[in-house]
Parts: C-alpha cells; sequence; structure tokens
C-alpha cells in the first residue's frame, strides 16, 4: 500500500480494529473462514463438523476498553472461551424441543450425524444451533431415525415464512434468513414446498443458493432460467454457499432436483448448476480429508469444471497412471501415461473398461482407479478418447 493511500483512507473506528484483532487471532490458531459482519458487531466463523460460531462483540469490546492488563492475551481468552465445545443435553427428552433441520454439503468421515436428502447435499439435526455427533444415538438410546423423524416435526410446527419475506412481482418468492432459522431446509419436509405452489402461481421451483437465503419462483420457463441466474450470483458471493441448483416436487409432492429437458430455455444453467455443485462438494471434501496422503495412501484428485465452446459445462479430473489415486466422478478423465500426452475420455468408458472401483466409505463418491492397467486396456482408452 502506498503512502499517499494510507494517508487517505479513512480511519477505523477502535470497535473496527477490536475486531480486527479477534479475526487475527481467528486466522493464527486456524479460523480462515471468518466473516466480520459490522451491523451486528459480530464474527461469524466455521468451526467445522458443519458448525459456525457466531462471537458477538460488544460486551467482550466493552471490557477490552476498561481492561488495564495485556490487551493480545484478553484478546486470545475472549476467543478461546467463545470457541469452546458447547454442552450437548444429556438425553432425548431434555434435547427434543431444540431439534431442528439443517441442510450442509455431502460428507463422510466427519463426526456429524447426517444422512443423504437430495444429490451432494446432507440433512443434519442441530440442536440449538449445534449439529449432533454420530455417537448421540447410542447416548440417547434412540435410533437415528427417530431422531431426524423428531427433527423433521419440531421444524415443521415452526415453518411459518417469515414477515421479511416478500414477492419479487407476483411469481417469486424471496426469503432471507436474518434469524438463523435454518429455513432452506424447510423444502425437506413433507408437503412444504408444494404448498407454494398457489403463492406463486404454478408448481413451485425452489433455489437455495445460500444458508441464508431462500427463493422460489413459478415453474414458467423463462422466469426459471432468470432465476437460475439470480442464485449463480448469489451462491458465489454468499459467504454460506449451499446449491447453485433448483428444486421442485414430483407427482407425489416429494422434492427432487428440477431437471429440465434439452429443448427448456434454462437446459444450459440447470446443467451448469449441478456440475457446479458437484465440483464444489468433491472441493470440499478434498480440502477437508487433507491434500497430501500419507506415503503410499491414494491421493483425492482434484475436480474441475470446464466449457465447450459451445458454452455447456462439463466436468474433469486427471489420472496419472500408476499413483494411487481416488477420482471423483466426473464426464471426462484426463489420462496422464508418464511419457506420453495427456488424452481424456468419457467416464462411462472407465466403467466400460472395469477400472474402476467405487470406496465406498466416501461421500461424495470415489474410486480407485486400476494401479497397472494393461497395454490392452491403455489401448483400448486411446482408441475412443475425445477428438478436440
Amino acid at each position: 500500500m502506498g503512502i499517499l493511500e494510507r494517508l487517505t483512507r479513512p480511519a477505523r473506528s477502535p470497535r473496527e480494529r477490536f475486531a480486527d484483532q479477534v479475526l487475527a487471532e481467528l486466522r493464527r490458531i486456524g479460523f480462515t473462514d471468518a466473516e466480520f459482519r459490522p451491523t451486528q458487531f459480530a464474527i461469524v466463523c466455521e468451526c467445522g463438523q458443519d458448525a459456525y460460531s457466531t462471537l458477538f462483540l460488544s460486551k467482550a469490546f466493552s471490557q477490552y476498553q476498561r481492561s488495564h492488563g495485556d490487551r493480545k492475551q484478553f484478546v486470545r481468552e475472549f476467543v478461546a472461551h467463545s470457541l469452546a465445545p458447547p454442552v450437548q443435553p444429556a438425553t432425548f427428552a431434555e434435547a427434543l424441543p431444540e431439534l431442528r433441520l439443517a441442510l450442509r454439503h455431502a460428507a463422510r468421515g466427519t463426526r456429524t450425524l447426517r444422512r443423504p436428502a437430495l444429490p451432494h447435499l446432507d440433512e443434519v439435526v442441530l440442536v440449538g444451533d449445534v449439529p449432533l455427533d454420530i455417537d448421540s444415538p447410542a447416548r440417547w438410546r434412540v435410533s437415528p431415525e427417530e431422531i431426524f423423524a423428531a427433527a423433521h416435526h419440531r421444524t415443521l410446527a415452526r415453518a411459518e415464512l417469515p414477515a421479511s419475506a416478500g414477492f419479487f412481482g407476483p411469481s417469486v418468492l424471496h426469503v432471507p434468513d436474518y434469524g438463523g432459522e435454518q429455513l432452506v431446509s424447510w423444502v425437506l419436509l413433507e408437503g412444504w414446498l408444494a404448498e407454494l405452489d398457489e403463492q406463486v402461481g404454478g408448481r413451485a421451483v425452489a433455489f437455495l443458493p445460500s444458508t441464508l437465503m431462500l427463493l422460489v419462483c413459478t415453474d414458467e420457463p423463462r422466469l426459471v432460467e432468470q432465476l437460475y441466474e439470480l442464485a449463480a450470483d448469489e451462491y458465489a458471493r454468499t459467504p454460506r454457499p449451499l446449491s447453485p441448483m433448483a428444486y421442485t416436487t414430483d407427482d407425489d409432492g416429494r422434492v427432487v432436483p428440477f431437471l429440465p429437458d434439452r429443448g427448456h430455455p434454462a437446459y444450459p444453467a440447470a446443467s451448469r448448476a449441478a456440475r457446479r455443485l458437484a465440483v464444489d462438494v468433491a472441493e470440499h471434501q478434498r480440502r477437508t480429508l487433507g491434500h497430501q496422503p500419507a506415503l503410499g495412501q491414494p491421493r483425492l484428485v482434484e475436480a474441475t469444471l470446464a466449457a465447450r465452446p459451445d458454452g455447456s459445462a462439463f466436468t474433469s479430473a486427471q489420472w496419472t497412471v500408476g499413483t494411487p489415486a481416488l477420482l471423483p466422478a466426473v464426464d471426462l478423465v484426463g489420462v496422464s501415461v508418464p511419457g506420453e500426452k495427456v488424452f481424456h475420455v468419457p467416464w462411462a468408458l472407465l466403467v466400460e473398461a472395469d477400472l474402476l472401483i467405487e470406496e465406498v466409505d466416501y461421500r461424495p463418491s470415489r474410486f480407485s482407479v486400476e494401479p497397472a492397467p494393461s497395454a490392452a486396456s491403455l489401448g483400448y482408452l486411446r482408441e475412443r478418447a475425445v477428438r478436440w
């Protein structure tokens, strides 16, 4: 930063400087995903295990100003106390009034109690604001199904649109989640989304770009196309992204992904959205489980999203032959044979050649690749490689 810029930059207030110190301490101890919200005078940070902590700063700032001791130590103690794990209820009966649903990116290997809900999305159960861990059923002597059923029931009991919900025109309902109600999870409740058909004037199509926002419109093709664009923008910029996809109900009232046919104006956007979510969830998995594998262990391969000249999207990953690797499910796989130019083949071709084994301990799915494919197998792939 230049001298002139430093001189002309507005001075930060004492409150902002205190928030800066708290953010610096969070990052020092490893919390890279932390956001200061000036209007709330609070910091929200991801704590792992699908949990977020909100550090409200007003009371601490008042104490900080009155403190005559080591202010750096004060900030460290405040952060440590704020992030201390909350005590979970000892019994199911005690937890019952606080149970509710939340939607999170699909994962396996964490200690969060979860189950698949929609493609690449899982439902988890919160007690208050804290996700239940996988030991909760045994600790409370109930089944996971009983816990999820209770969370659905408790969530349904409070699933009334907030006063902040409003319409953009006659057919687009905007529902912001200012109160942390996890209201995007309401689409999982039986019959809830279908009941909005009458309000939006047709079959309801829901977008969940953020854990903090729900958008619902009627299934008019051009309107859906516009909402995909709006949802994609929100998904890209929000600190709490959830899904760029759209969801609707089938003829039985069950919530399913909105899958337009090729002639629908929203087909290209829907295709991109589905692939964007798949890549993002696979990358979140890779970051969570670690970039660098232990010696001799397979590496989780990166998933990428790319576009063809016609604007259509596809997902890809690269397989280096002879190196232990776990591939994500993608459209195209770049095959890298030492000493040769990389060539690309459709995923289905690797399946056809019997070169993939699904590793069931991973969600989203990962696939180990035959470590030493025969020359005949590689020749079969080369012959059928994609011609760009």
